[in-house]
């Protein structure tokens, strides 16, 4: 009985994120967990990444708008929306598009310590200087602030802690920054991270 029920009951969602409303980037990743497995599901706004998956957890990456929206059989539907990163280039460029971990939410300690901080941009980018206006700056809740160590491999710009235990739980933590491309064109980075302790 339990089992003809399983394979009768809807399918619908139990779990998406980042939660509807979180600030995403445009490139984004979306995960949607299932009660059970939807067979085939539609996507507007966004695409499966990788593109053949089944099972109970489907994850998308969004397209450059604000909301994405699921469709599957026996009529189930959502449709979430978030906010876009105010990440604005004063030339247009370059584009901030992805971030290591996921921003405005939460990530470890022990996770930003020995990984840093990823981004990826639509373009090679530069930091700006050390000592500039526009250097990378991490400040937490207590009101203490560093210079990370900053480096740039093409697209992507990794910031680290210069040090042992600047991250540590339970502290929000702010990055901010600036990059700019061959051109001259720059753009101003903030970013946000609740931390946690990964050994919990």
């Amino acid at each position: 009985m339990d089992a003809d029920r399983a394979r009768t009951e809807p399918a619908y969602v139990i779990g998406i994120r980042p939660a509807p409303g979180a600030t995403i980037f445009p490139d984004g990743k979306v995960v949607v967990v299932f009660n059970r497995d939807p067979g085939h599901v539609e996507c507007e706004g966004g695409r499966l990444d990788p593109d053949e998956q089944m099972g109970t957890v489907r994850t998308y990456r969004m397209d450059w708008g604000a909301t994405i929206s699921f469709t599957w059989p026996d009529d189930g539907s959502l449709t979430v929306g978030y906010s876009t990163l105010d990440c604005v280039g004063e030339g247009g460029e370059p584009t901030l598009i992805a971030v290591t971990p996921e921003q405005g939410g939460s990530a470890s300690a022990q996770e930003l310590q020995a990984n840093g901080i990823v981004m990826e941009f639509n373009e090679p980018v530069e930091p700006a200087e050390a000592g500039s206006r526009g250097a990378f700056l991490i400040g937490d809740s207590n009101g203490e602030e560093w210079r990370p160590t900053v480096t740039a491999d093409g697209h992507r710009i990794t910031v680290r802690a210069a040090r042992s235990g600047v991250f540590v739980p339970e502290r929000t933590y702010h990055v901010t920054g600036s990059v700019s491309d061959a051109s001259g064109a720059s753009t101003v980075i903030s970013l946000t991270y609740q931390t946690t302790d990964g050994d919990e």
